[in-house]
């Protein structure tokens, strides 16, 4: 039995001898799957896309699964002339066999991707993206549940929980090329929470291209993304850059406060990345109203770590917190802003001190189309 914790990268090639032996043995070129060929196994599943076979336990994936147990269920030709590999009947799949095989490991090897005991593993995105495209297919519910509820720790609805990055990463292994394939996994299984977080990362690739191949051209990040959506990007992108510098306006107009307890410092300090864009000088932290991420603290950023304290704490603390209400309020309007609809408390909606209309650039997911009147 074989049943590796790893994919492993060689195969063994089903031999012109042992076709010679029976020959019901499919053509030449198949390979056996060293991760998951279990010697007592009762069907060969084979992955067509690629050409890779899978001995499996018939009972386990037809209790595991309906779409399987009906696949199973089929006619077979005729006993004489079915095709068999070691005496068991075969199955053809439409699957790559690099998806398919993260599921039966899964599912007849009980692989845990996503503990080692009580230790958190790191799933990398390409085995949750298989999991869940495969357990959608196969109308496996736990199986699906399991890999979206960890790619939702990745992008989640809480902004808290978006800006520790680092926790984020405890639980998948993925980069924001990544994205774009996110929102088609949450489109597959109307999981609409994953939208307003991964089309968020979709905008910082818009001017992203990969190295070309030898010969060929550069490649756009979004190219999977249908054109529409790619367009809404655009208008979405453009959006968050003046949203981070209407913020860097509202926090210079904030100071002094109305607490402040040295205002003349305060107010000499206030000018400083002022005076600093006049000169020509780019601030230390970068630039003022740009090249920023709108869901990342501002306020700190816009003053050099000497001018910040010397705003009074009065000041600082009024700046902090508009600064993480204006936050709070763009992360709330992430939904509206790339149409996506997400019933009930699914996403936070806008704290009660910043209540302002944010522009919408998509139309809403699900959304019924407008029909014509053909009565009139």
């Amino acid at each position: 039995m074989s049943c590796a914790s790893a994919p492993a990268r060689k195969r063994a090639r089903v031999e012109d001898e042992d076709r010679a032996g029976d020959p019901r043995l499919p053509a030449s070129g198949l390979e056996k799957d060293d991760d998951v060929w279990l010697s007592d196994g009762s069907i060969v599943v084979v992955a067509a896309a690629d050409n890779v076979a899978f001995r499996v336990h018939k009972s386990t994936l037809a209790r595991r699964s309906e779409i399987f147990r009906d696949l199973f269920s089929l006619p077979n030709a005729d006993a004489a002339t079915a095709e068999a590999i070691e005496g068991c009947p075969v199955v053809h799949i439409s699957d790559a066999s690099d998806d398919i095989r993260h599921l039966f490991l899964v599912l007849c090897c009980g692989k845990n991707y996503y503990y080692d005991g009580d230790v958190l593993l790191a799933v990398p995105f390409e085995v949750l993206a298989s999991l869940i495209r495969m357990a959608h297919k196969y109308a496996i519910p736990d199986v699906l549940d399991h890999a979206l509820s960890r790619l939702k720790r990745y992008y989640p609805s809480d902004l808290a929980a978006w800006r520790d990055s680092a926790s984020r990463a405890r639980y998948v292994t993925t980069r924001p090329e990544h994205a774009p394939e996110v929102v088609a996994l949450a489109r597959l299984t109307d999981t609409p929470s994953l939208l307003p977080s991964a089309l968020l990362l979709c905008t910082g690739l818009l001017t992203t291209y990969g190295l070309p191949r030898a010969g060929g051209a550069f490649e756009f990040k979004l190219a999977a993304l249908p054109v529409p959506d790619q367009a809404l990007l655009i208008a979405a992108w453009g959006y968050l850059i003046n949203l981070c510098a209407e913020r860097a306006l509202c926090l210079l107009a904030a100071v002094p406060c109305a607490g402040c307890t040295q205002p003349e410092v305060c107010r000499a300090a206030k000018d400083a990345p002022l005076v600093a864009l006049r000169g020509g000088a780019a601030s230390s932290a970068g630039p003022l109203f740009y090249d920023r991420d709108p869901l990342q603290p501002m306020a700190p950023a816009l003053w050099d770590e000497a001018q910040w304290w010397m705003l009074c704490a009065s000041c600082r603390k009024a700046l902090v917190d508009a600064d993480d209400a204006e936050m709070r309020w763009v992360w709330s309007g992430l939904p509206s802003m790339f149409g996506v609809k997400i019933d009930g408390d699914g996403w936070p909606s806008a704290p009660g001190e910043v209540q302002r209309e944010i522009l919408t650039f998509g139309p809403v997911d699900d959304a019924e189309p407008e029909l014509e009147d053909n009565d009139a």
